[in-house]
């Protein structure tokens, strides 16, 4: 079994990016507060720099800790997207492609099933900066090579097939 996850980096990336996120809401919060309080024991700028410094270094060291638990699990039967979704699973040979696509500022690996359905994997993955992956290539030729290797390739509507 081969098992893809996010890198570390694009764990710390991503950590520290919604730890941002949380540092401005609190940054605003704290600025609305201050402006309701009359007698304030810390000073604003104090309260604000906290808020936007320590949130995404909190953030990134969950990221580090807990964002590392999405990715895909490949193996004899499929390629199985993780967290393990509702009709996520991609059996080998209900397969048509798999593609390395630009989504949302990123390169996905995109499964796409003879049903037309498409899965986008979690991970692997390519971005900018922290969310950079060197491997990302070899990534996308191992799927495409174990799914070239485990497909079928059975003829439809072919007079031998009893069509």
């Amino acid at each position: 079994m081969v098992s893809f996850r996010p890198t570390a980096a694009q764990a710390l990336g991503r950590g520290a990016f919604a730890g941002g996120l949380v540092g401005l809401v609190l940054a605003a919060v704290a600025l609305l507060w201050a402006g309701v309080a009359t007698r304030l024991d810390v000073p604003l700028w104090v309260a604000v720099g906290a808020a936007l410094l320590l949130s995404p270094l909190a953030g990134a060291a969950y990221g580090v800790l807990f964002s590392r638990d999405e990715g895909a699990d490949i193996d004899e039967i499929g390629i199985h997207p993780v967290p393990r979704t509702a009709g996520g699973n991609a059996p080998w040979q209900r397969i048509a492609d798999v593609r390395a696509e630009r989504h949302g500022g990123r390169t996905h690996v995109a499964v796409y099933l003879d049903s037309g359905r498409i899965v986008r994997l979690p991970a692997p993955y390519d971005g900018a900066f922290l969310g950079r992956d060197a491997e990302f290539e070899r990534k996308v030729f191992m799927l495409r090579h174990l799914w070239e290797t485990h497909r079928s390739f059975v003829l439809r509507n072919h007079p031998r097939d009893g069509a």
